[in-house]
């Protein structure tokens, strides 16, 4: 029974399955990409790069169909192909149009009102949003997976709403650090790649941890019908 310190499985069910999935399905990708003949780093043509996307892309259904499935088991879900579902269309959907829409901003950055803006500004003024957005979608197919829409409602904006703020925390932390984005020097030191990985990285773990506590209490409530409704009251309202 999966009841013992539920907040720190979540947390680590999320890193492992969300990112190990995303970072094998990149390295299996980045290996058939140099094995394919002519292929070129400098100027890769769009046939080669899709062919190594689809590793990519199958790590992350992949890792989003293992976190589905290990999650809903905090809750008592029997119904695994479901939560596999529920895992895959939470995660990469929303994460793949936010990864689209955030290059396309990238390209118009430099005209408009946003070109008024300090580049580690906009860098946090649009990837703390996008980090709540993917961990309260995601959190909420989990609720919908496990049929429960008060629940789903819940996880959206308690885990979205600690993810995205523990983004922010450790963003503006790094950038205190020296990390800034956009500054001289940041390049060559990779800061804005090293700054996004460990944001997110917190971020999921902080997200999980609270998917993990809210998931466990739920599945408690279900078990102890006499408790359903005061527990109902404390977590959900």
């Amino acid at each position: 029974m999966d009841s013992k310190y539920p907040a720190l499985r979540g947390a680590l069910l999320t890193l492992l399955t969300l990112f190990g999935g995303l970072l094998i399905g990149l390295v299996v990708g980045d290996l058939v990409f140099h094995i394919l003949p002519g292929h070129n780093l400098e100027n890769p043509s769009p046939a080669h790069m899709a062919i190594a996307a689809l590793p990519a892309l199958g790590g992350f259904l992949a890792g989003g169909a293992a976190w589905g499935v290990f999650v809903g088991r905090l809750a008592g879900a029997a119904e695994s192909r479901r939560m596999a579902l529920a895992g895959m269309l939470g995660f990469a959907p929303i994460t793949i149009m936010l990864a689209v829409g955030l290059s396309f901003v990238e390209t118009i950055a430099g005209t408009g009102p946003l070109a008024q803006l300090p580049i580690h500004r906009l860098f946090t003024l649009l990837f703390a949003p996008a980090a709540f957005l993917i961990a309260g979608v995601s959190a909420w197919a989990i609720g919908r997976g496990l049929r429960d829409r008060k629940l789903a409602r819940t996880l959206f904006w308690q885990v979205g709403l600690t993810a995205g703020m523990t983004f922010l925390a450790v963003n503006l932390l790094m950038e205190s650090l020296g990390w800034v984005v956009g500054a001289p020097g940041a390049a060559e030191r990779a800061t804005m790649v090293t700054v996004l990985a460990l944001s997110n990285l917190s971020a999921a773990l902080a997200g999980g941890a609270v998917l993990g506590a809210r998931l466990a209490a739920a599945r408690q409530a279900r078990a102890t019908p006499g408790l359903a409704s005061s527990a109902a009251h404390s977590q959900y309202q």
